[in-house]
C-alpha cells in the first residue's frame, strides 16, 4: 500500500516535497474513502490539481521516474542512458543530484526507500528501512549505503557478501533482488505493480487493454465496464485483418521496415471492433451493427483503453497512477471511475488512484475528503510547491464549503494568473 512519496531537485520540485495517501482525522467519508492497516488509516483516492506547468504532472513523472530506476538500474545499458532531470532554474540545484523516497507497506510491515542519484548515474546514497505494524514498534535499518561503502542491519543477511558485488551505478536493492534476496524481490515486485499511465504514452495502456480482450474471462468484464458507462456499446471484438486487404487501404505499406513487413505478411494485423444496436426507420430494433474502434468518441477510446488498468488494479489492489484522467471524458465518467475504487464494493482489496485533472466539477467534499485533495503552484523563482487542502487555513474549512466555487475565485491558489492573452498582429 502506498503510504508516502518524496522527491527534491527533480524538474520543477526544488525543495523536498511530500506527497501523502496517510488519511488524517478527518471524519467526513471515513467509512468509504479510508481503510486502514493495523491503525494505520490510508486514502484509497487522491486527486492533483494545478494550472498548466505548475508541476501536477512532473509529481507523478517522479514517481514513475523513481520506479524506473528500481526496475533497470541493474542493466548496464539502460543505466548509460539515464537523464538528469534537475530544477535548472537555480544555480545550487542543476548539478546537484535528485532524491526520491517511498513509503509503503507490505506483508504488515511499513517500508522506507530511498536513494539519491546524480547526472553520471551514481548512486550517492541509498537506504532501506523497516517497521513493524504493532504495538511499540521501532523504525528498524536494514541498510544504509553512502556511496560505496554499504551498512548492512541485523535484519538484512540476503545482502551480506554483496557489497563489493554492486557497481557504483546501480542500487543495491536491485542487486540483491537479482541474487534472490526475499525482502528485496517482494520491494521490487511492489514497484513493478505501480501502474502509471500517460496521455503522452496512452498507445502502451491501450495496447494492454486490447490485449487482455484475448483472455475471455477477463473480455468479460471489460465489456461489462464499457457497457456500464453508457456508451451504446453492447460487445467488443478483436479481427485479423490479412495484409492483402492492409495493402489495398494503405498506400505507402511498402515503406515499412522490413521485419514489420514480414511480420504483417504472415500474421496479419489486429483491429478492434465494437458491436452496437441498429434500429429501423420505425426505431425498432434491426440488428447489431459492427463497427471499427475509430468509429467510436475519443472518450468512449480512452475507457477501453483505461479498461484493463483499472480493472486489473481493482481486482489486485494494486497503485494506479493517471496523468490527466479527466481527458476527452465526462466529469460523470470520471466520478464513477473515482467511485469504484472509493467504494468498499468494487474495491474490497483497497487498490488506490491517484490523479491530476482540470475538471473543477468533482471538487466536492460529498466525493473527496480535504486531504485528498492537493495543489501545485509554482513560486516567482519557478519551483512548484505541492499542498493539500487540509493544510489550508490549517485544517479549518468548514465540510460544507462549496470547494469547486472558492478554487475558482482564487482561494486555495493552484490556478493560472492571467491578466490577458497577448499576441503581435503585423
Amino acid at each position: 500500500m502506498f503510504v508516502n512519496f518524496k522527491v527534491k531537485n527533480y524538474k520543477s520540485f526544488k525543495d523536498f516535497t511530500d506527497f501523502s495517501m496517510e488519511a488524517t482525522k478527518l471524519k467526513n467519508l471515513s467509512d468509504s474513502n479510508v481503510f486502514t492497516i493495523k491503525k494505520i488509516s490510508l486514502l484509497k483516492t487522491a486527486v492533483i490539481y494545478g494550472a498548466n506547468a505548475s508541476g501536477k504532472s512532473n509529481i507523478l513523472n517522479a514517481m514513475e521516474k523513481m520506479k524506473a530506476i528500481v526496475m533497470f538500474s541493474i542493466d548496464i545499458e539502460k543505466t548509460k542512458k539515464y537523464q538528469h532531470e534537475p530544477f535548472l532554474l537555480n544555480t545550487d540545484t542543476e548539478n546537484s543530484p535528485t532524491l526520491f523516497e517511498f513509503i509503503f507497506i507490505l506483508d504488515n510491515i511499513r517500508y522506507r526507500y530511498g536513494f539519491e542519484i546524480n547526472a553520471k548515474a551514481i548512486i550517492l546514497n541509498e537506504w532501506l528501512y523497516q517497521k513493524k505494524l504493532q504495538l511499540y514498534a521501532k523504525e528498524v535499518q536494514l541498510f544504509v549505503r553512502k556511496e560505496e561503502v554499504i551498512t548492512l542491519g541485523k535484519s538484512f543477511s540476503e545482502g551480506k557478501d554483496i557489497q563489493n558485488k554492486t557497481r557504483n551505478n546501480a542500487l543495491f536493492l536491485s542487486v540483491t533482488a537479482q541474487l534472490n534476496g526475499e525482502i528485496s524481490q517482494k520491494i521490487l515486485e511492489w514497484f513493478n505493480k505501480i501502474n502509471i499511465l500517460s496521455n503522452i504514452r496512452s498507445d502502451e495502456f491501450k495496447h494492454y487493454s486490447f490485449k487482455m480482450l484475448d483472455n475471455n474471462k477477463f473480455k468479460d468484464k471489460i465489456i461489462k465496464f464499457i457497457k456500464s458507462a453508457d456508451t451504446g456499446i453492447t460487445r467488443i471484438q478483436k479481427s485479423k485483418i490479412t495484409y492483402d486487404k492492409l495493402k489495398m487501404g494503405l498506400t505507402n505499406i511498402d515503406h515499412l521496415p522490413d521485419f514489420i513487413l514480414d511480420s504483417l505478411k504472415h500474421d496479419g494485423a489486429s483491429t478492434i471492433e465494437t458491436i452496437h444496436m441498429q434500429y429501423n426507420k420505425d426505431n425498432i430494433f434491426s440488428q447489431f451493427k459492427t463497427v471499427n474502434l475509430d468509429f467510436e468518441s475519443d472518450g468512449t477510446q480512452k475507457l477501453l483503453a483505461l479498461s484493463a488498468p483499472i480493472i486489473d488494479t481493482l481486482q489486485s489492489g494494486a497503485i494506479l497512477v493517471i496523468d490527466e484522467l479527466d481527458n476527452s471524458m465526462h466529469t460523470d465518467l470520471v466520478e464513477a471511475i473515482i467511485k469504484l475504487f472509493n467504494s468498499s464494493e468494487t474495491n474490497p482489496n483497497n487498490a488506490q488512484l491517484i490523479f491530476s485533472t482540470h475538471d473543477t466539477n468533482l471538487l466536492n467534499q460529498e466525493l473527496f475528503r480535504r486531504d485528498q485533495i492537493w495543489f501545485t503552484q509554482k513560486n516567482i523563482y519557478g519551483a512548484s510547491d505541492l499542498y493539500s487542502l487540509i493544510e489550508y487555513g490549517k485544517g479549518k474549512i468548514r465540510d460544507d464549503l462549496a470547494l469547486e466555487k472558492n478554487y475558482l475565485n482564487g482561494k486555495f491558489g493552484g490556478k493560472p494568473h492571467i491578466s490577458s492573452l497577448e499576441y503581435e498582429n503585423s
